[in-house]
């Protein structure tokens, strides 16, 4: 599937569910919800036994690679993988004859960093300009997930490269046609120390980090295991790119209002509350629907 055409209106009217990484998914009954589900990282593995998800999102080069993990992935029988090529291209080209060959769920790649089509060291957009070409400029499409979205909706600007996969994914979710869209486990926290993963205490995040090791499939930054585990004021991984990423929050936000399309941030903890007219919606009224 090669087009955005497969994803248009695909799940006209329905809700739509994002769980990222967070805890404070646990605070919703996201087994029991009415539409379908979109998650990133490794969270469709951790929730697999209560839910599968519908769409499984990726804009990272460590995991889920489809060349590589097809394994893991082809258990999911009903999910669709959604991948930046841009991402994984970046330092190590993907094998697509291994992915048309070994990965038998359905699957979408899509670009986020070539607007225009150009190179990434011909980008004019401030908010991307490495001022070099990477292995990635030799598979770019024809247009980025961005200006799709842009066209779609009829709109004079797009949002940025994304530096949160849960930026793509709501973007997807509108792509996809969703009229409710839920945000949960996002959180995008200023220091590593307040970073908590998903069904994690301090042992269970040490586990889980020498186990992905092991299992080649690492999703967690060292970074962030001894920050967490000595308390350091190691600043997080979003830190720098927060002002960037509510940019683009606030931008899809204010796209979903013009177009009529409810957006909610289900977690209290979350950086995306200081976005002043993203609605939150307690997590107690959320599962009372």
């Amino acid at each position: 599937m090669d087009d955005f055409k497969y994803l248009l209106n695909k799940e006209h009217n329905k809700k739509c569910l994002i769980l990222g990484g967070s805890p404070s998914i646990e605070d919703i009954q996201f087994e029991k919800f009415d539409g379908i589900i979109i998650s990133m990282g490794n969270i469709p593995i951790r929730i697999k036994d209560r839910r599968e998800v519908n769409y499984w999102v990726n804009a990272n080069s460590l995991f889920p690679r489809p060349d590589k993990h097809y394994d893991i992935l082809n258990e999911f029988k009903n999910t669709v993988l959604i991948f930046s090529s841009s991402v994984l291209n970046s330092a190590e080209t993907l094998d697509y004859n291994q992915i048309k060959k070994k990965l038998k769920i359905k699957w979408f790649d899509y670009d986020q960093r070539h607007f225009n089509g150009l190179n990434c060291n011909e980008q004019s957009d401030y908010r991307f300009n490495l001022n070099k070409s990477l292995n990635c400029c030799f598979y770019k499409k024809g247009i980025t997930i961005q200006e799709y979205l842009k066209n779609i909706y009829k709109t004079d600007s797009h949002y940025s490269t994304g530096s949160t996969v849960a930026i793509h994914s709501i973007a997807i979710a509108m792509i996809l046609g969703c009229k409710e869209i839920y945000i949960s486990g996002v959180d995008l926290p200023i220091y590593e120390k307040n970073y908590r993963h998903y069904g994690s205490s301090k042992f269970k995040l040490l586990y889980n980090f020498l186990n992905e090791i092991l299992k080649g499939e690492r999703t967690i930054p060292l970074r962030r295991v001894l920050s967490i585990l000595f308390k350091t004021n190691q600043k997080s991984v979003f830190y720098e790119d927060i002002p960037k990423i509510l940019n683009d929050f606030e931008y899809l936000n204010n796209l979903c209002i013009s177009n009529k399309i409810k957006l909610y941030n289900l977690s209290s903890g979350s950086t995306l509350n200081k976005i002043h007219n993203l609605k939150f919606l307690d997590p107690k009224d959320f599962n009372n629907f």
